[in-house]
């Protein structure tokens, strides 16, 4: 950036002299700071980071020493910074200028040039992004003193594929469930109300014909009669619960939207019931 001054000369008129506005240049122990960093950003493999450093220390305020020392370094660092020529284009196979290219999150370029691109070596995410095109993104390995490594990318392609099974997002298939689980409950519902029946009028034409309305008294027939009645009040129950269970988890499923693959499992017995619902959700 530069300026003019406007120096009047007695008689002569006016004459335009230039001056340039300069960065200060660094002092000693700024050049002695840009030559520490830099090693250590090279020896991390910060090679851009160490070159930016290492263009401080060769200025001509530093010190010989440093200043020779820097210029031999900076000299070794552009001998093996790598560096990447991207081409981007559409589905078309037109060039694409106007394309933002993220290096590990952080903004390398808003547009191409055609120039290569100075980069660290190592593993890095790239991003592609184009106004009106899909975004694209691609991992390369850059090797130390790989230069104008080319790279093919093309932008607005979409990989499309078909699930490997029916998506049911609408539910359907939960509440079919649903409708098998609360049918099979009222099923246990209408059965435990049967054998509670079943149970009732067995007992109770036990202890009228083989007891004679004395449970103390009953004849063998009638105990074995009163032990009949006894099961089948169990069985009752344990249609009661299974029933009741099977109804709610049906309830459950219906009220739920999110896909479920459901297995039920029942087991009845004179004791005992059990009911097993595994399923993902």
């Amino acid at each position: 950036m530069n300026c003019w001054s406007l120096p009047l000369l007695l008689a002569f008129g006016v004459t335009l002299v230039p001056c340039y506005a300069r960065a200060a240049e660094p002092d000693k122990l700024e050049c002695i700071a840009a030559n520490d960093a830099a090693q250590d950003l090279r020896r991390t493999g910060k090679l851009r980071e160490a070159r930016e450093k290492l263009a401080v220390c060769v200025s001509a305020s530093c010190p010989g020493p440093v200043r020779e020392d820097c210029a031999q370094r900076l000299t070794e660092v552009d001998g093996v910074l790598p560096s990447v020529v991207f081409e981007v284009k559409d589905t078309a196979g037109n060039d694409v200028v106007a394309v933002v290219v993220l290096m590990d999150g952080q903004r390398l370029t808003d547009k191409l040039t055609g120039q290569p691109m100075q980069v660290d070596p190592g593993a890095h995410r790239f991003v592609f992004e184009a106004q009106g095109l899909a975004s694209t993104e691609k991992t390369i390995v850059i090797h130390e003193g790989e230069r104008d490594r080319r790279e093919r990318v093309v932008l607005g392609q979409s990989a499309v594929s078909a699930p490997l099974t029916p998506s049911s997002s609408d539910g359907s298939s939960q509440r079919t469930i649903a409708f098998v689980l609360g049918g099979a409950g009222v099923v246990g519902l209408v059965v435990g109300s049967v054998l509670g029946l079943v149970s009732k009028s067995s007992y109770n034409h036990a202890l009228q014909t083989e007891c004679g309305n004395n449970p103390n008294g009953c004849s063998p027939q009638g105990i074995q009669d009163g032990q009949s009645a006894h099961g089948q009040a169990a069985a009752s129950t344990v249609a009661f619960v299974a029933g009741g269970v099977l109804l709610g988890a049906g309830a459950v499923l219906y009220f739920t939207a999110p896909t479920a693959s459901v297995s039920v499992g029942t087991t009845v017995g004179a004791e005992r019931a059990g009911v097993v619902v595994t399923g993902v959700w």
